[in-house]
């Protein structure tokens, strides 16, 4: 199926944020990667290739923020958002908050609506969604603890507040200036605690983007009181659920390329049966061999690697993934 264009795209946008995924056509397939943080991600061209390749239809990566709001590499911002909209690609950038230091919430607040409103105004028009931030839910997390369900009994309470103001003044400000954009809040695990923060403190957001790892187990089938992950979201958060990132555990730091291969292949059709998410993003098109020693765990994730010669080669998860979109999009 030929790539879809922004104006179909953003249509597709706007209809699954009213209704649930009713057929194969209103279905967003993409990939995460690192383009402006990761030396493993250092040429673009590369990636536009394999995201042609592979037909997704996003892109979803991270950018780092000054303490005004722009990108702090902004020129190499420019460039990849201009790429992707060469290639019909959306962009679905995680914006990295900084510059807060120790501001009082009521600070964070009004210094996160002025990043929102520059943010916006300086790069609004190339985006029709966006994160606010990555996995806030382990970040407030008390030392040694994963988070919880339910209870606040895990959570640091001040460093909660802290993120509240942040992230619902960060949304607020872009909406000022581009209210059609989408804003999606990432969750990790069965952490809904975080979620019900955001409710009570009635943060403006969109979509919840859920991440999950085979370590977590089957997502279908969790513990008492969740059991059905995506049917406890929907009866208790009544927010449309897109998955925006999902792999083997470790990739394939861990495991055979076919084992990686076959995890996603064979997880994704039951979790796309459920008819309850709008968008699913592997995580993540290339190995980050650069990160191997530092921080092993987050090494192998890549549906390519390179080669001693510096070739990228695709994994078994490559093929499997792609020809899923392919037959998913028929």
């Amino acid at each position: 199926m030929m790539k879809l264009s922004f104006m179909v795209c953003w249509y597709m946008l706007l209809f699954y944020t009213c209704s649930a995924q009713d057929n194969k056509s209103q279905f967003i397939w993409g990939i995460n990667g690192h383009p402006l943080t990761q030396q493993d991600y250092s040429n673009i061209d590369d990636q536009i290739t394999a995201l042609n390749d592979l037909n997704v239809s996003s892109y979803r990566f991270d950018v780092v923020l000054n303490k005004d709001g722009y990108a702090k590499k902004q020129d190499d911002f420019i460039k990849l958002l201009k790429a992707l909209k060469g290639n019909n690609i959306l962009p679905f950038a995680a914006v990295m908050q900084t510059g807060f230091g120790v501001m009082q919430p009521d600070s964070v607040y009004a210094t996160a609506v002025l990043q929102g409103k520059n943010f916006g105004t300086a790069y609004g028009d190339y985006f029709t969604v966006l994160e606010v931030n990555n996995e806030v839910d382990t970040k407030i997390a008390l030392k040694n603890s994963p988070g919880g369900v339910a209870s606040n009994t895990k959570y640091d309470t001040a460093k909660s507040k802290r993120f509240m103001a942040q992230i619902s003044g960060f949304i607020d400000g872009i909406k000022s200036v581009k209210p059609s954009i989408k804003i999606s809040l990432s969750v990790s695990f069965t952490h809904f605690y975080y979620l019900k923060l955001l409710q009570e403190n009635k943060v403006n957001y969109d979509i919840i983007g859920c991440h999950w790892y085979s370590n977590m187990g089957d997502m279908l089938a969790q513990k008492l009181p969740i059991a059905n992950v995506l049917s406890y979201i929907k009866t208790n958060f009544n927010k449309p659920v897109w998955i925006t990132e999902f792999n083997r555990f470790k990739g394939t730091g861990s495991v055979s390329f076919a084992m990686q291969s076959q995890y996603i292949t064979e997880s994704i059709p039951k979790l796309i049966a459920q008819r309850q998410i709008g968008a699913f993003f592997l995580y993540e098109l290339f190995d980050e061999q650069s990160l191997a020693a530092k921080y092993p765990l987050e090494a192998n994730y890549g549906i390519m690697y390179r080669d001693p010669s510096g070739n990228f080669v695709k994994k078994d998860a490559y093929q499997g993934y792609k020809t899923m979109i392919s037959r998913q999009t028929k």
